[in-house]
């Protein structure tokens, strides 16, 4: 019998390969699985994987970090449908070009940081550079609040010409919270957990509004869009204020000489960095917000809250699927940058399984359910529902591409991710042009969605091409899928 074993381990060990897992110590992972004996085979391991997969705990910290998206979606789609209900249709129309104005300028006014605090963050942590890296903290700080003030003045100029001076003062109030919360989000997310960021800035951005609105249609009161929107700025200030503890408490735990050190600078270098991701970042918005500006701009505000509407909810899966990518964020740079490479494939690998049961379950749910959830809007938005099938796929394709854009920012491609990012949005606007006039409403979603479709092609392709990572769901193809999973948080 002792023989038998011996021979079988020895069998194992001329076709096994080492890797090293997460505690540093070496496994050993099959290279030839066929000459394995039958019992250590992949197949009959099937169920004993998937039940080590469930016990691990990076599917704890996804199961964790999906709660929360579940809690912002619900709640995001919630404050839109008393947003339809309490206001009329016109105002609605104008809730929507404000609300995705908001949007698109405070993503401008962040001038990348988002992305680049949080390469900058984990490249000298990683290397324990506290000088360059309170260098890079202040340069990113400087260049929120320049860029904030610079956008603040122009949307307030535009907001008082086009509207009223309470909703340029209170919608540009928003557009600077919101910007420096969209970049202190990411930061936590990956200095500290996504619940700490995403879930403090997201949620206190948008539960205070639901509230509003809740009380407003309980007492039957028709409030004013400046207060809505003042109610959005005051909550985002106190997330913002939240973030900024949670991470002076981190920095003077984590790096007890940060306050004595002197502040070093590569400014050339992240000068250059954040520009890339300040455009690739203004044009990623622009897919999300820009659309809605053009439709109220060659149609009418009334048009542009019925495609909203319907973006909206076409992008509830795929704003499930983001869940993953909070995740996935969370821990690609480090990973990459204390070259776990083995761990970051890994962790890709369970972030394409996740994202293929959210893309088909989102359809499946989706597509049947259209009609009944445009109703519960305004009874008038149901005829939308051909256009919220093509926006379906559209979205589903852009989810399928998973961590690719992940992976070309994080790994110094971010012109490439630039220049994929610019050529959709270049795409859609001219098919915007020629589609709206002749087709309306649908000419401008099989525009979204043709775009998005490129995207996610582009995307992948350039990902394994230059990194040799495939962050999409086609990845689960290849058949060492189910390998040993890092135990990462939330």
């Amino acid at each position: 019998m002792e023989a038998f074993t011996g021979a079988a381990m020895a069998a194992v060990h001329h076709h096994a390969k080492p890797m090293k897992n997460v505690s540093g110590k070496f496994v050993l992972m099959c290279a030839d699985e066929s000459k394995l004996p039958l019992r250590a085979r992949p197949g009959a391991q099937l169920v004993s994987k998937l039940s080590s997969l469930a016990r691990n705990g990076a599917m704890r910290g996804l199961a964790t970090v999906f709660v929360l998206k579940v809690a912002v979606i619900v709640s995001s789609f919630a404050l839109i449908v008393l947003a339809a209900r309490v206001f009329d249709v016109e105002q609605f129309g104008l809730f929507s070009i404000l609300f995705s104005a908001a949007g698109l300028f405070s993503i401008v006014a962040t001038v990348g940081q988002q992305i680049t605090i949080m390469r900058l963050w984990n490249e000298y942590v990683a290397a324990r550079d506290t000088a360059t890296l309170k260098g890079a903290l202040q340069f990113s700080a400087l260049l929120v609040v320049a860029g904030s003030a610079i956008v603040a003045a122009g949307f307030f100029a535009w907001a008082y010409w086009s509207y009223s001076a309470g909703i340029a003062v209170a919608v540009t109030l928003y557009v600077v919270a919101l910007s420096a919360v969209q970049v202190t989000n990411h930061l936590v997310r990956t200095a500290i957990s996504v619940p700490a960021g995403d879930g403090v800035g997201t949620l206190s951005c948008v539960v205070p509004g639901l509230l509003f609105l809740t009380w407003a249609m309980v007492t039957g009161h028709r409030p004013e869009l400046a207060t809505l929107f003042l109610v959005f700025a005051a909550s985002a200030f106190a997330a913002l204020a939240v973030h900024l503890v949670l991470m002076w408490r981190l920095v003077h735990r984590l790096l007890p000489d940060f306050a004595a050190a002197t502040a070093r600078y590569d400014v050339p270098t992240w000068k250059a960095r954040s520009f890339k991701l300040w455009l690739s970042n203004g044009l990623e918005a622009a897919n999300q917000y820009l659309d809605v500006l053009l439709i109220g701009f060659l149609m009418s505000p009334a048009a542009a809250g019925a495609y909203f509407v319907t973006v909206r909810l076409a992008n509830a899966f795929a704003a499930a699927a983001d869940t993953v990518h909070m995740f996935a964020t969370r821990h690609i740079p480090e990973l990459y940058f204390h070259k776990k490479f083995g761990e970051l494939s890994n962790l890709l690998n369970i972030v394409a399984g996740v994202t293929l049961l959210i893309v088909v379950g989102g359809l499946v749910v989706m597509i049947p359910a259209g009609q009944l959830l445009l109703s519960v809007f305004n009874e008038a938005y149901a005829e939308n529902y051909p256009a919220l099938v093509v926006q379906c796929i559209g979205t589903a394709a852009v989810a399928a591409a998973g961590s690719c854009g992940s992976i070309l920012m994080f790994t110094g491609h971010e012109g490439r991710f630039l220049a994929i990012v610019a050529l959709t949005v270049f795409v859609r606007i001219v098919s915007f042009c020629i589609f709206i006039p002749s087709f309306g409403l649908m000419g401008a979603v099989w525009a979204t969605a043709l775009s998005f479709i490129l995207m996610a092609v582009l995307l992948r392709q350039s990902a394994v091409s230059l990194t040799g990572m495939d962050g999409s769901v086609v990845r689960l193809l290849s058949r060492n899928v189910l390998q040993r999973t890092p135990p990462l948080s939330a």
